[in-house]
This record gives structure tokens, C-alpha cells and sequence, in this order.
């Protein structure tokens, strides 16, 4: 993959990637078109994504347009620089999402891939058994990570920064930073408060190393996991129970999202749930969501 010369590229594809749980063909759609707007910044000398305005995305598209290309990419392009100026506000790395106001043809919403409950089960019991004691400590934490993401449905990058102090046990809360530095209490169940349990008392002590870590979730440098680490839990938990598909962390939010859905949750729960901060976001689970259609047809339909 040759250089790209649009900064801060490398780590908007990672967020994708960990956060997201895109596929690689995505990921590829997403560094072809930002590539290109990049080589466009660079003639234009421009190599700080603070002095990018709307009139250069605007100018940009012109002069794609102008080379032929044909409407649907155009939409593409669009979509993925909104999405990168979208992450720099996130990240904190521009003040304003300049591309927001900017107006994109909506593309056909993709379907989020779940797991079943059978592998949801199979998966939260990966790391039940230690196959040596000093791997014990390990075992728990990602135990406990597991039960965490499928239990609240929380992003992987808030699992990571979660810390112990926000962490009610007594009214199963926790206190979760979201996009935007957003706050908001999500509840978990027993399995989940069980699974903390065991990993604060039995494996945490041996990771925090200098004994004042605040975050839940360490490495085995008694330092905050990140999200490339969180990942690994996941695929390597996905591989041991036998699930040959693509697993990550994503996925488990997907599969709380649209079990929820499945057994009666009303969409606005779900979507405070999430950290969602439109509906429109949250509607995409009601597409994945064909066995509950299905059953709504044959119970209320007169010829069904």
C-alpha cells in the first residue's frame, strides 16, 4: 500500500477496523477514496487537517466529477470523507465536523452481522478453564470482558476506558464515556457482575502492577488494554469454541443489539442503551431482525 499523504489516514482506518468491525473490502473502499482525497490536499498544499475546509471537499468532488467519475462513486467518496471528518471531531483532532451540514444521497443501509445465542453461550464460556494457573489471571479478565460487551453492548474503545470506580455492583450501573466525551449508566446483568467479581478479586491484583490502575480492563503490564488487544480476546475466543467466521468485538454489540430487538425491546431502550445519538442509527438492527418479522407475518396476518 503505497503512502498516503492525508494525515491521520492510518489511525481513522485502525478505528474502523477495531471499532467497527468493518471488513477489509470496506476498509479498502474507505483507503481508496480518502487516498485520493488526500493526493487532492497535497497539490493543493494543504497537510494540516485543521486548515481543510468545505469549500476543498467541494472543490474535490468537482474534480472528480470532471475526471468522469460516475455518480454513485462520487456519493462513495462523499460518504467517506464525511465519515473521516467525523472521526477527527471525535478524536479530538479538529474542533468542528465540517463535512456534517453536507448533504450525500443515502446509500442501501448494510445489514450488521450477529452472532447466534448458541454462539453468544459457546463464546462466553471460552475462557471458563485455565489450562495452566498462571494464565489464570488472563482467563478472567477476558472472561469478564466478553460478559461485559455482550451483556451492555458497549463500543470496545469505552470497554477499555472503562474504569472500576464506575462500577456500581449494589444497582448493576455502570458509568460509560461515549463518542462526543458523552456519559451515560448502563446496566448489566449477574453473569456480567459475576464475571467482574471473580476477575477483581482473583486476576486483576496480579496485572496492576503498582496497585493504583483505575481502568477495569489491563494489560499484563498492569496498563490499559487497547482496543488491538481487546480484539485479539475476541478472535482468539471466536477460534477456541470453533466459530470459523470473523469474529470481534463489534459483533457482540451487534448481537446484544438485535437480541434485544428479537425478544421485545422497544427501539428508543435500545438506542439510549447503545449511546446512539440518533434513531436513525439504531433502525438498522429491525433489518437484521427477519426471524421477529417472519413471526409477526404468520401470527397477525389473516392468510398466513
Amino acid at each position: 500500500m503505497r503512502e498516503s499523504s492525508l494525515p491521520h489516514l492510518v489511525e481513522f482506518l485502525e478505528y474502523l477496523a477495531l471499532e467497527r468491525g468493518l471488513s477489509r473490502k470496506t476498509l479498502s473502499a474507505y483507503r481508496n477514496d480518502l487516498n485520493l482525497f488526500g493526493e487532492f490536499l497535497k497539490k493543493a498544499e494543504i497537510s494540516d487537517v485543521s486548515a481543510i475546509t468545505r469549500e476543498h471537499i467541494r472543490e474535490f468532488l468537482q474534480e472528480e466529477q470532471g475526471r468522469g467519475m460516475a455518480e454513485k462513486s462520487l456519493a462513495r467518496e462523499l460518504v467517506s470523507v464525511k465519515a473521516f471528518f467525523r472521526y477527527l471531531a471525535v478524536a479530538h483532532l479538529r474542533d468542528d465536523d465540517i463535512a456534517e451540514v453536507m448533504t450525500s444521497p443515502k446509500l442501501p443501509a448494510v445489514v450488521p452481522e450477529c452472532l447466534s445465542v448458541e454462539e453468544v453461550t459457546a463464546l462466553l464460556a471460552a475462557y471458563d478453564n485455565p489450562p495452566e494457573e498462571k494464565l489464570r489471571p488472563r482467563y478472567l479478565r477476558n472472561r469478564a470482558a466478553l460478559a461485559v460487551l455482550y451483556a451492555t453492548g458497549i463500543r470496545v474503545s469505552e470497554l477499555c476506558d472503562l474504569r472500576v470506580a464506575g462500577i456500581d455492583f449494589q444497582n448493576g450501573l455502570m458509568r460509560v464515556r461515549g463518542k462526543g466525551d458523552k456519559e451515560r449508566m448502563v446496566p448489566f446483568d449477574l453473569h456480567a457482575a459475576e464475571a467482574m467479581q471473580d476477575y477483581l478479586r482473583d486476576g486483576r491484583p496480579a496485572l496492576d502492577l503498582s496497585g493504583r490502575a483505575p481502568y477495569l480492563m489491563l494489560n499484563l503490564h498492569g496498563e490499559r488494554m487497547d482496543r488491538r488487544l481487546m480484539w485479539q480476546v475476541v478472535e482468539e475466543a471466536g477460534k477456541a469454541v470453533g466459530i470459523t467466521r470473523s469474529i470481534h468485538p463489534h459483533l457482540l454489540r451487534h448481537s446484544f443489539a438485535t437480541h434485544l430487538l428479537a425478544n421485545g425491546a422497544d427501539l428508543r431502550a435500545i438506542q439510549e442503551l447503545l449511546g446512539h445519538a440518533s434513531i436513525d442509527t439504531t433502525q438498522v438492527y429491525l433489518t437484521a431482525d427477519t426471524s421477529r418479522i417472519a413471526q409477526t407475518f404468520r401470527k397477525f396476518h389473516p392468510r398466513a
